[in-house]
C-alpha cells in the first residue's frame, strides 16, 4: 500500500460521505419536481429605459393584439376587453407611472390612446357586459395587427372596386398600396413566391411611402424596400381588402392560405424610390 494511502476506517467514511451527499442531492430534486412551480413574473413590454407611457403603450399594445389568452382576459370578436380587466393583470400593475410607483390608471390610459402617434387603440363606453350598449364601463381594443384568431369583425372598411379610388392613390392607372420591409424578408417573399400574414390575423400595407402627408400607419420608418400592390387589381380578382380606422389597409390574402402572390405587386423600390424589382406577370 502506498504511504499516502487513506486508512481503511477513513475511506469507509468518505465512500459513506459521497452515498449520503448523493442522496440528500437526490431528495432535494425530488423536492424541486414535486413544488409547483411558480408563475414567471410579468414584465412590462418595452424597455427598461422607456419613459412610463411609452412602457403602458407597447404593454397594450401586446396584450391587446396578441396576448389576451396568455393574461386570462375575455376578449370579444370585435376586439374589445374591459379597460378594468386589464389594468388589473400584473403586466400592467407592475409599471410605475410616477416615482411613488404608482400603477396605470384609467386616465394614463386615456392619456395613451389620446397621444398615440399611430392612433393604434380605440376607447369607448358601455355596460358592464357589452361595449356596444348604454353605460360607463370602460372598452379598449387595437384597431389591427391582431393574432388573436377570436378577433374577427373590427368594423373595418371594405374596399371595393367601386370606391377603392375614395381611399387609395392612383398611379399608371393602379391604385396601389405598399407593403415595407426590410432587403432580408424580401428576398423571403421572392422566394416563396407571396406576401404572408405569417402570425396576424391579416397582411399589413400603408396607403403611402413613409413621411407622406396624412399616413399614420401601415408600415415601420426603417423599412428598405417598399413593395407597391395592385389593390384594384386583387379586388377585381376578388381578394378582399379593408381599411382601420387608422387608415392600414389589410388583407387576409387568398382564400385560406395567408398569402397575397406576388403578381399583385407590380414593383418594388428601395427607400430612396429607386426601383430594384419589376414583377412582369403584373402587366399581363
Amino acid at each position: 500500500m502506498a504511504d499516502d494511502a487513506a486508512p481503511p476506517g477513513d475511506a469507509a467514511r468518505t465512500r459513506e460521505q459521497a452515498k449520503q451527499w448523493k442522496k440528500e442531492r437526490k431528495l432535494l430534486a425530488q423536492k424541486k419536481a414535486q413544488a409547483p412551480q411558480d408563475a414567471p413574473r410579468a414584465k412590462a413590454q418595452g424597455r427598461v429605459a422607456d419613459p412610463p407611457d411609452v412602457q403602458l403603450s407597447k404593454t397594450l399594445s401586446y396584450i391587446l393584439r396578441h396576448g389576451t389568452q396568455k393574461e386570462h382576459l375575455e376578449v370579444r370578436a370585435d376586439g374589445y376587453v374591459r379597460l378594468d380587466a386589464v389594468l388589473a393583470r400584473p403586466r400592467v400593475q407592475k409599471i410605475a407611472m410616477d416615482d411613488t410607483g404608482r400603477s396605470p390608471s384609467s386616465d394614463d390610459v386615456e392619456v395613451v390612446v389620446q397621444d398615440n402617434a399611430k392612433k393604434r387603440f380605440e376607447l369607448t363606453s358601455g355596460s358592464d357586459a357589452s361595449p356596444t350598449d348604454d353605460g360607463t364601463c370602460r372598452w379598449i381594443r387595437a384597431v389591427q395587427g391582431h393574432s388573436i384568431a377570436a378577433i374577427t369583425d373590427l368594423s373595418h372598411t371594405s374596399l371595393t372596386t367601386s370606391n377603392v379610388g375614395e381611399h387609395l392613390a392612383e398611379e399608371n392607372g393602379m391604385h396601389y398600396a405598399i407593403h415595407g420591409t426590410d432587403e432580408s424578408a424580401f428576398e423571403q417573399i421572392l422566394a416563396s413566391g407571396a406576401l404572408k400574414r405569417m402570425q396576424r390575423n391579416q397582411i399589413h400595407l400603408a396607403k403611402g411611402r413613409p413621411g407622406a402627408s396624412g399616413l399614420i400607419s401601415g408600415m415601420r420608418q426603417r423599412c428598405s424596400r417598399l413593395l407597391y400592390v395592385d389593390v384594384g387589381r386583387a379586388l377585381s380578382d376578388g381578394v378582399p381588402f379593408g381599411i382601420s380606422s387608422n387608415g392600414v389597409v389589410l388583407t387576409p390574402g387568398v382564400g385560406d392560405t395567408g398569402a397575397l402572390p406576388l403578381s399583385y405587386v407590380s414593383y418594388v423600390t428601395d427607400a430612396e424610390g429607386r426601383q430594384v424589382w419589376t414583377c412582369h406577370a403584373s402587366t399581363q
